[in-house]
């Protein structure tokens, strides 16, 4: 019981960081404002469109161990 009391009386440090948005648009500039602006890859105006890429990495790794199960065993004489 005393070792609990004792537990609540102490104080404990606290750390409070506080900048302002006018300093730390001086060190980083002002943010990016628009459409798609928060994403940290592009979206738009690219060669090949993002949905191509998206699905055609999906649809890899999807089909790697089925293409990797096949391979084997046609090696191994099983089909």
């Amino acid at each position: 019981m005393m070792i609990t009391r004792l537990g609540l009386r102490t104080t404990r440090a606290s750390r409070n960081f506080q900048t302002s948005a006018r300093a730390m648009n001086k060190v980083f500039g002002e943010p990016a404002t628009g459409l798609y602006s928060n994403l940290p890859f592009k979206v738009k105006n690219t060669k090949i469109p993002f949905a191509l890429k998206w699905w055609g990495t999906f649809g890899f790794f999807f089909s790697f161990p089925f293409i990797t199960a096949y391979v084997h065993m046609k090696r191994a004489g099983n089909l």
